[in-house]
């Protein structure tokens, strides 16, 4: 099984009310906490460096250094088998101001290759079947780590046009079996926004 990018630390949950205090990857969703049934990215965010003051068009652009590189990656990549068009776009910015060799180990360790990532998804799971169904950040994820590439003077441009559209992909519901996501995990995507600062349209007057 796939190991999760924090193997030295434990990442409590940041959902209201949830006492969860270390995400267990999901055998089947392992995006999904086995603990308490909360997403990945609702454990990640507690992770230090996505608890500094909320980034906006107004905050200094920060270093996009490689280890912030890493995990903000690791909220897109971890576990998923796609990769969302924005997020890609937003991605791809930060790794053309890397070396390939720090590209290539943030997919590795995030269990891609250089091949499914350029592509945007997997073709087949580890064991070889080929995939037919794939595991990806929800449109209410997508909101909430769009907001961690305000930090960056490479990306923060491309957020503030992005925001908007994503903010519309959330607000639509699909139908539900369409939907790899957990019912709590999207009941819970307001109370989880609200915790990390809003979203990157909230944030957009000085």
């Amino acid at each position: 099984m796939r190991k999760t990018p924090d193997t030295d630390e434990s990442v409590r949950c940041t959902v209201s009310r949830c006492s969860c205090v270390c995400f267990k990857p999901g055998i089947v969703q392992p995006r999904s906490c086995d603990h308490c049934g909360h997403g990945w990215v609702a454990h990640a965010l507690a992770k230090p460096q996505f608890q500094t003051q909320p980034a906006s068009r107004c905050s200094p652009v920060e270093v996009a250094l490689p280890g912030l590189v890493f995990d903000l990656s690791s909220l897109v990549l971890y576990g998923a088998q796609a990769v969302p068009v924005r997020l890609k776009i937003l991605l791809d910015r930060l790794y053309s101001i890397l070396t390939q060799e720090q590209v290539g180990h943030i997919l590795h360790t995030l269990g891609w290759s250089l091949g499914d990532y350029v592509r945007g998804y997997m073709l087949q799971h580890p064991g070889g079947k080929v995939l037919e169904r794939w595991l990806m950040v929800t449109p209410e994820e997508e909101l909430l780590i769009l907001k961690q590439f305000l930090r960056f003077g490479e990306t923060r441009s491309i957020v503030e046009l992005m925001a908007p559209q994503c903010r519309a992909a959330a607000n639509h519901r699909s139908d539900p079996e369409m939907d790899p996501a957990p019912k709590s995990q999207r009941s819970h995507i307001d109370t989880l926004a609200e915790h990390n600062g809003g979203t990157p349209e909230d944030n957009q007057s000085c």
